[in-house]
């Protein structure tokens, strides 16, 4: 069986930097404006992402192109696909459900040893298209078969957690740990970052939450004051504690994009074997999940954008369009 064709490592080239990032997603459930979303996406290069439309009834393969079996798609569903691959790195479908996919060390999957599993590079197509709401998707994880794709040439394996949330403000973050599937709800799911487990991020909040009382400018909340997952988890965490109720649904969506940890460009990250690499922000994605209104900025290389467009108007459509491409609006004062 190969599972891993030639045509198939070849397209998947680029993959260890569209998957392999350190970012943050944070979710939040107003009261009168439905659930907004906001999460970066930071890493060493620009991965050059396009926005695609995925449409119910397609034959896909479970296991990303080139591998594994056809399977049927169920939900239309508007995805943002890193260097113009077909493979889900964050997406909305039709029903509501939206998937996040950030890069995660811990975790842990057998090797894939048959055709029919899925691969850790489409579980978050996968649960995307096949589940309306958190709610079923969590109830059907526990009993998917999945597992770990390698890839040769890769400067880091390809490793990952999820976080989905769906338009009712329902919220899971899903981490397969070396000690099993580690399912986190609602509001202790609100923020993810990277490693360690979400369970020691949530451990090390209520260590540092106390302290929010009284509040002001001065206040040392608790982060360390750098790009780390725990520092971003805290930094993420305290200003979405002091957010008011937004006047709409998108003043909701900027109040939201301000509050994740952008890393600076050029800042230091690891060492790969090839010497100290730098990473950024390369781009960040807020969206209404009531309205399907959505913000996309892109900031990495030669490119600064900002592009705005509803995903529910996409809906049922197949396309593939550039989310690096538009220009930010220029004054002119020629007449």
């Amino acid at each position: 069986m190969n599972l891993k064709p030639i045509a198939f490592g070849l397209l998947m080239a680029g993959l260890s930097a569209s998957a392999a990032h350190a970012c943050t997603s944070i979710a939040w459930n107003t009261e009168s404006h439905g659930t907004i979303t906001s999460r970066t996406n930071d890493w060493m290069e620009a991965t050059n992402p396009d926005l695609g439309g995925i449409v119910k009834g397609e034959k896909r393969l479970i296991q990303g192109p080139g591998a594994g079996v056809e399977y049927t798609v169920k939900y239309d569903a508007v995805a943002v696909l890193p260097y113009g691959l077909e493979l889900v790195h964050d997406g909305v479908n039709s029903a509501g459900l939206q998937i996040n996919t950030l890069y995660y060390r811990p975790m842990t999957m057998e090797q894939v040893s048959k055709e029919t599993q899925i691969s850790q590079l489409t579980f978050s197509e996968y649960i995307l298209t096949q589940y309306g709401s958190v709610e079923e998707a969590v109830t059907a994880i526990p009993d998917l078969d999945y597992g770990y794709l390698a890839l040769e040439g890769m400067p880091a394996d390809i490793v990952l957690h999820w976080s989905i949330t769906d338009k009712s403000g329902d919220r899971a973050v899903i981490e397969m740990d070396p000690d099993g599937l580690k399912i986190y709800r609602g509001e202790e799911a609100a923020v993810m970052t990277n490693d360690p487990s979400l369970q020691e991020h949530i451990d090390n909040l209520k260590e540092v939450k106390p302290s929010w009382e009284g509040a002001d400018r001065n206040l040392p909340y608790g982060s360390n004051g750098n790009s780390a997952s725990r520092s971003r988890f805290v930094h993420a965490s305290y200003f979405l504690n002091w957010l008011d109720e937004p006047s709409s649904h998108f003043n909701g969506m900027m109040k939201l994009s301000t509050v994740p940890y952008r890393v600076p460009a050029d800042a230091p990250y690891m060492d790969f074997g090839q010497g100290m690499t730098g990473y950024a922000t390369e781009w960040t994605l807020s969206q209404s999940l009531e309205t399907g209104d959505s913000v996309f900025e892109y900031n990495f290389g030669e490119s600064w954008n900002t592009v705005r467009f509803n995903v529910y108007e996409l809906m049922g459509q197949s396309f593939r369009v550039s989310l690096t491409e538009s220009s930010m609006g220029e004054l002119n004062f020629s007449q």
